[in-house]
Order: C-alpha cells, then structure tokens, then sequence
C-alpha cells in the first residue's frame, strides 16, 4: 500500500516581499515610497534573475546579503537594469543622482529590518539652475508656444507643471502629489500650495494653471460613470489613454499621472521647444528648498 508523501515543511525564513511592505508603509510621504518602492522592486527583480528564482521566493536574508547588494548597485552603475531609454541612450551608465537615490535606499530598508548595511552614498550631481531671469523668460516661451509633436493637453499640463515650479521653487517631489484642492485661481490673489506652504501665483502662472484646470476638468468629466461617481482630485492626469495589457482594455485618459509620465512629458518639451532637455529642477530658484 502505497504512503502519501508528507508535505514539505514551509520555509521559516522572513520574506523579503513582506520585509519591502512593511517597510514601505512605515514611509511618511508618497513621493518617498514610490521613489523607494521603484529601485526596491529592480533591486528583487535583478537579484530573482541572477539566482534564477520568482522574486516572492526572495527571503529577507537574500535582500540584506551585502554580496547581492553590491553585485545590484555595481549593474546599475552599468546602467544594464535600465528599463527604459535614458537622454544618452538605453546602454549608458546611470547617473550618479540614480545611484545615490538607490543606495540611500539600500540604507533605509536594510536599517528598518534591524542590519543596516551603511553603504557610502555617492556625492549626488546637481544641474546649474536658470537665473530668476532666465527661468521666467523660459516660462513665457513655453507658454505662448505650442511646439509641433506635442498633444495641446500634454503642452498645457507640462507648462503648468513648469510654471509651479519657477514660482515655488519646488521639484516633482513636492509637486507630483498635489491636488484640486491646493489651487484658489479665483481669489484677489490667487496662490497655489505645495509642502504645506501657500504661494502667491504671478500672472503668466495663474493663466497656465487656468489653462490647466479647464483641461484638467473637460479629460475627467467623463469619469463619473466609469469611477462609479468619483472624480479625479489629483492635479495631474493623463492626457491620453494608455497602453492595453494583459488583455485589459486600454485605461482612458485623465486618471492620476505617475511621475514618470511627467517626468517623460517634461523633457519632450523643453527639448523640442529649446533643443536642450532641461530638469524640472533646473527651473526652481538657486535658494529654493529643492535646489
């Protein structure tokens, strides 16, 4: 007669995918998960690969081995864990922002999960900013001057987007997450919020916001239906439908934009409109908190 073999007993070892979520949610800010969340997941993405494994096999042991962790940031400095094309091409080594970013994030986790590893965080490069002058004479161009190739919508949310920028002084890591409720276009003297400060917007900013918010409302007036009733708070939307995948329908537009849809709207126009891909924070004031 034959015995049914007894099941295999399960690992006891922490997963790592649960060490990643609890680690995230311990995070204050949006803005901070995502940027942690996207390097954690090509961090557990490159690590399954070369142990040829599912990434929810990974343990925490395997995340906080200084061996895997080394190898990750080493192939990431060859810039051979890009997902996607990069100003110099998909083949270029990652900037030394990209690697200071991934390494504080290294830091971060492995010191919630009690092993900080304490990695030596390269010395981040900073663009030269525009002079006040600059910047705002580049607004003004930007604004008056849809360049060809590029959607009305997507020219006016990126203006918008640029002029918040000049007139806080603040990147897309203040500004990504703003919503409806930080803009009051119609008082004597209108003002936006961002990082929990009000800042009064001049003339060429509050017509772009305008512009915007009018966009913004006639993308998302259709949701109410397809939201089952609930509208689109988020300042910054798609402006066209997105991709199809895994044989879902294509998702419309005007539902929150991610921040590398922006990020990506931002350097097609500055560089087809100046011939130069300028960072968003290029345009924020040399004293301004995200200088």
């Amino acid at each position: 007669m034959s015995r049914t073999p007894a099941p295999r007993p399960r690992s006891t070892a922490p997963s790592g995918h649960a060490s990643i979520t609890a680690f995230l949610s311990s995070l204050p800010g949006e803005s901070t998960r995502s940027l942690r969340r996207t390097y954690l997941q090509e961090y557990t993405a490159h690590l399954a690969t070369t142990r040829d494994c599912r990434e929810t096999d990974l343990t925490l042991a395997d995340l906080l081995d200084p061996a895997h962790a080394t190898a990750w940031l080493d192939a990431a400095a060859r810039g051979e864990t890009r997902r996607r094309n990069s100003l110099r091409g998909p083949t270029a080594p990652a900037s030394a922002n990209s690697m200071a970013a991934r390494t504080s994030t290294l830091n971060t986790f492995t010191a919630h999960a009690g092993h900080p590893l304490a990695l030596t965080v390269p010395k981040p490069e900073f663009a030269p900013r525009l002079s006040p002058t600059e910047a705002h004479r580049t607004l003004k161009l930007l604004t008056a001057h849809q360049p060809d190739g590029i959607l009305t919508s997507t020219w006016e949310r990126t203006v918008a987007l640029i002029a918040l920028a000049v007139t806080t002084g603040h990147g897309l890591a203040h500004l990504q997450p703003m919503t409806l409720d930080d803009l009051q276009l119609d008082r004597p003297l209108p003002h936006a919020r961002t990082a929990g400060a009000w800042y009064p917007l001049d003339t060429v900013t509050r017509h772009a916001l305008a512009r915007w918010h009018d966009t913004h409302h006639a993308l998302t007036a259709g949701h109410r239906k397809t939201l089952h009733g609930g509208d689109v708070h988020q300042l910054w939307v798609t402006t066209a439908p997105g991709r199809p995948r895994n044989g879902r329908t294509a998702p419309p537009a005007g539902l929150p934009a991610a921040r590398r849809t922006l990020e990506a709207a931002h350097r097609r126009l500055v560089t087809l409109a100046l011939g130069t891909p300028l960072l968003l924070e290029q345009f924020c004031p040399t004293d301004s908190p995200d200088a």
